[in-house]
């Protein structure tokens, strides 16, 4: 889990069905040491995490993420030009498999674009 070492949940809203959380990003979390020192970027695989993390907390269960439709990351994201994103969750469910979209962004702009697959562990 990287909630409260990579990032803190500030607020969390829910509005037809689209889960809102304003995340503030953690610039001495450990992670940065390695990527990349003197200029932190968050990592792709970090970003996603998150979101799935959000994902986790909305259904109350632990998930594993079975198929990545799409990833699309169109602004690098750093704590330090970005110290608060909204990741935004949406979740639907069939036979099992929880079908997700999520972004990370802040207002109209988008920097994480994601469509996956996740079943219960």
């Amino acid at each position: 889990m990287l909630v409260t070492d990579y990032y803190k949940v500030e607020k969390v809203t829910c509005t037809d069905g689209v889960y809102t959380y304003l995340i503030s990003l953690n610039k001495e979390c450990a992670v940065y040491e390695g990527h990349f020192p003197g200029s932190p970027v968050s990592p792709g695989v970090c970003n996603i995490q998150m979101i799935k993390e959000c994902a986790e907390e909305i259904l109350g269960k632990s998930l594993f993420m079975n198929n990545l439709q799409l990833c699309r990351l169109t602004t690098l994201i750093t704590p330090i030009s970005h110290p608060q994103v909204e990741v935004k969750v949406t979740i639907a469910e069939a036979d099992g498999i929880y079908k997700l979209k999520g972004s990370i962004g802040m207002a109209d702009e988008t920097y994480l674009d994601l469509k996956a697959e996740l079943i219960e562990k």
